[in-house]
């Protein structure tokens, strides 16, 4: 039960770091309006919280998944399991925090979009790779 547990909270840990790379993506015009930077300026930023959040969360989860010994077989459930906490959170936050009417998003977000959520299984599973531990063919 204590692995369901920490599976879990890995793989909704995992969803987290996602949803807030996609959300700031998302949120340009909000935070351009907010701090009154212009959008090149924004942009900048949040590639630079993107790619800084990206390593520290790699450090992070590697660190996780081998401090709780998740690196057996049934870790590789976190490469599905991270989906549903995914939908859970990108269908709540605009219940929350609603998109005010005359905001769309471009083309390239949506793209940047899918192409996030397509390429994180692989993100997930070099994760679970690196921080499984070694075995020698003398172990069973």
């Amino acid at each position: 039960m204590q692995f369901f547990i920490k599976l879990n909270t890995l793989s909704a840990l995992n969803a987290i770091a996602l949803f807030i790379a996609i959300e700031l993506i998302v949120n340009v015009s909000h935070i351009s309006n907010l701090t009154g930077w212009e959008w090149d300026n924004v942009y900048i930023v949040i590639a630079i919280i993107n790619v800084i959040g990206l390593l520290l969360s790699t450090i992070f989860f590697i660190f996780l998944t081998k401090k709780w010994t998740i690196g057996s077989k049934y870790s590789y459930l976190s490469l599905l399991l991270w989906a549903p906490y995914f939908i859970l959170f990108f269908s709540f936050f605009p219940v929350v925090f609603p998109i005010n009417e005359g905001v769309t998003l471009f083309p390239r977000f949506s793209l940047l979009i899918y192409g996030s959520v397509i390429l994180y299984p692989i993100y997930i599973l070099f994760i679970n790779l690196y921080a499984s531990p070694l075995r020698t063919d003398n172990e069973e």
